[in-house]
């Protein structure tokens, strides 16, 4: 594992590289000691990540199992002159029946075991990756007093000399959340009108930006379109798709929004389905047609002959 500077040599003098961050406020008069308590459900907190990134991959898995199983489904279907209907039908039919085992997961329990077998052996070639991260916490009490807008105004002063750690104002005798993000407690100041100037124009900018990303994609969307009608013209098909004011593809029945659509589920999957379907049968009879055309070529050169 990675060494971090100590504050003294091992010959016991003071380490000329090692920079104290730790400093000391100020006393205040009267302010000598302070009882705490402290939470830190470290353990719980790795149960929830990894509930969460587990119903992730729940959902992910199974969308992507039936999308690759409908492609092999339509190859089937394609290679061996088989009803792909049927057999869409009888995958949905399996599916709904069986949804409760295809949709079940062991990820965490094959985490566990992953790490009861890895986990040493990772953190040492993490830590070497990444040198040392500490993972040792540390609270400071800076001040106690009788209201809030003394403690506020010892916040300022605090700020001024120590600009590189948030400082809060909290009740006495209450539990608070370890360390917030300071942007999250509804009491965020910049103190400096520079910084306070400087914070507005990154906002502005990134309102900018994303106004310019936006037009971007409506301008690609509307040239895809235009292309599309052209080809349309020349080629005599009909067009599926066009661009209302908004910059929203429309199709013929209703317009295609990327942004609001919610993961795949069973239901969602065999609507999907059925217009798979559709669309592979319109591709079968334009095969037909095809063979039946050349067929009546043939036949019709054959007499002339």
């Amino acid at each position: 594992m990675a060494d971090f500077e100590r504050k003294n040599l091992s010959t016991g003098e003071k380490n000329p590289k090692y920079v104290d961050l730790c400093d000391e406020d100020p006393p205040i008069a009267g302010q000598k000691f302070v009882c705490m308590s402290f939470v830190s459900p470290e353990k719980i907190l790795m149960k929830k990540e990894v509930y969460l990134f587990n119903q992730f991959i729940k959902q992910w898995e199974f969308s992507k199992s039936m999308e690759r199983y409908f492609d092999f489904i339509h190859f089937i279907a394609y290679k061996h002159s088989m009803d792909v209907e049927k057999l869409i039908e009888d995958f949905n039919e399996f599916v709904k029946e069986e949804a409760t085992k295809l949709q079940k997961s062991g990820i965490e329990d094959d985490y566990k075991n992953f790490l009861d077998k890895q986990e040493d052996k990772l953190q040492e070639q993490f830590s070497r990756d990444h040198s040392f991260q500490t993972s040792v916490r540390g609270v400071k009490m800076r001040g106690v007093f009788p209201t809030q807008d003394e403690a506020e105004n010892k916040c300022k002063k605090l700020r001024e000399s120590d600009p590189s750690h948030d400082i809060f104002v909290a009740p006495v005798g209450v539990w608070l959340p370890w360390d917030p993000d300071a942007y999250k407690t509804g009491r965020v100041e910049h103190l400096e009108e520079e910084l306070n100037s400087l914070h507005h124009e990154k906002m502005k900018n990134e309102e900018k930006a994303k106004k310019d990303f936006e037009e971007r994609v409506r301008d690609s969307k509307k040239q895809a379109i235009m292309e599309n009608i052209e080809k349309a013209k020349q080629t005599g098909n009909s067009l599926t798709q066009t661009i209302d004011d908004e910059g929203n593809l429309a199709g013929v029945k209703e317009t295609v929004d990327f942004e609001s659509r919610e993961a795949t589920s069973i239901e969602s999957t065999k609507i999907r389905n059925e217009l798979f379907v559709k669309e592979t049968l319109d591709k079968q009879n334009q095969e037909e047609n095809i063979e039946i055309t050349v067929e009546d070529n043939e036949k019709s050169t054959d007499n002339k002959v």
